[in-house]
């Protein structure tokens, strides 16, 4: 299932990167087998090689989707800065 991605974020500072539709995908999908909820966010900054992918379980559907739109708005408030790879390493 795909959904509408967040647009903008609390970034007092222009973004180098907005994440939306034209350059990314989210994901939410139930594992029968693990019986947990799992979450997937790709996004390209536009650079070679520069696909990023975030991932993560969650325990419910409205979790995950909590959690991408988090994530999203980490990435647009952090990225390129040190904080972004620092918590992604």
């Amino acid at each position: 299932m795909t959904f509408e991605l967040v647009k903008g974020s609390g970034n007092s500072v222009m973004s180098t990167v907005r994440i939306d539709s034209h350059n990314a995908n989210a994901d939410v999908w139930w594992c029968e087998g693990k019986q947990e909820w799992h979450w997937c966010l790709v996004w390209e900054d536009g650079c070679p090689y520069g696909t990023h992918m975030h991932n993560g379980i969650a325990p419910s559907k409205a979790q995950a989707r909590a959690d991408i739109t988090k994530t999203i708005i980490f990435v647009e408030d952090n990225w390129p800065r040190p904080e972004y790879f620092e918590n992604n390493a």
